[in-house]
């Protein structure tokens, strides 16, 4: 049987994921989320308060959590502006949640709790359903994706806190954060679908800053 421990989760360690719900008119939603460990059997999220994903947990009170080493999965479940794809997903077999279908691995949770941690996000207590994972062999490592993904997560909060007009300096740091992956990006995988990406990630996180340049 896979546990937690054995997909890289441990105690006081954020690990990335995709977290997928159902939206209230039943289309499959998807996420990129850090997630950490309580025990073996249950599992925290620390979720903005504006976030869609917040608001189908509250409704179905399940979620899939779904480990990929595959950086579009992140991209393009960030900001989503062109929807995402409904042969990404199918539904799951334990919970009342969509999962991806090419996820390495998947966790499927019910809600135990909601506590709120200030007034833009909440701490969601998960149990842990049902773990599932793919045998998949081990991949050389390169700073380009981590550095792609530190993005991703830095755009995820700017689109939370854009409107918020007590989060600007913090919105100027991310952006500046998202610069020097930028940076890795460019020395480490140059003219690769990583710098790809983060070009078209330029292009939206300065649409949302109205073309704000820090």
């Amino acid at each position: 049987m896979v546990t937690l421990a054995d997909l890289g989760f441990c105690q006081n360690i954020i690990c990335e994921a995709i977290i997928c719900t159902f939206n209230l008119d039943g289309r499959p939603n998807a996420a990129p989320m850090g997630a950490t460990i309580k025990n073996s059997q249950e599992i925290i999220l620390t979720i903005y308060n504006s976030a869609e994903t917040l608001k189908n947990l509250q409704i179905t009170k399940s979620a899939t959590l779904n480990l990929t080493g595959n950086i579009d999965f992140y991209y393009k479940s960030t900001l989503k502006d062109d929807g995402l794809p409904a042969d990404w997903f199918k539904k799951s077999d334990t919970v009342n949640a969509p999962k991806l279908k090419a996820a390495d691995a998947t966790v499927s949770l019910s809600i135990k709790d909601f506590e709120p941690v200030d007034e833009i996000r909440t701490r969601v207590t998960c149990y842990v359903k049902h773990v599932e994972a793919l045998k998949v062999y081990p991949q050389t490592y390169c700073r380009a994706m981590p550095a792609v993904l530190e993005a991703i997560i830095h755009a995820t909060r700017i689109k939370a806190l854009i409107s918020v007009e007590a989060e600007q300096e913090h919105v100027a740091k991310l952006y500046s954060l998202i610069q020097n992956c930028i940076d890795v990006v460019n020395r480490s995988a140059p003219n690769s679908h990583y710098t790809e990406l983060m070009t078209d990630l330029q292009k939206k996180i300065d649409l949302l800053r109205g073309g704000l340049k820090t």
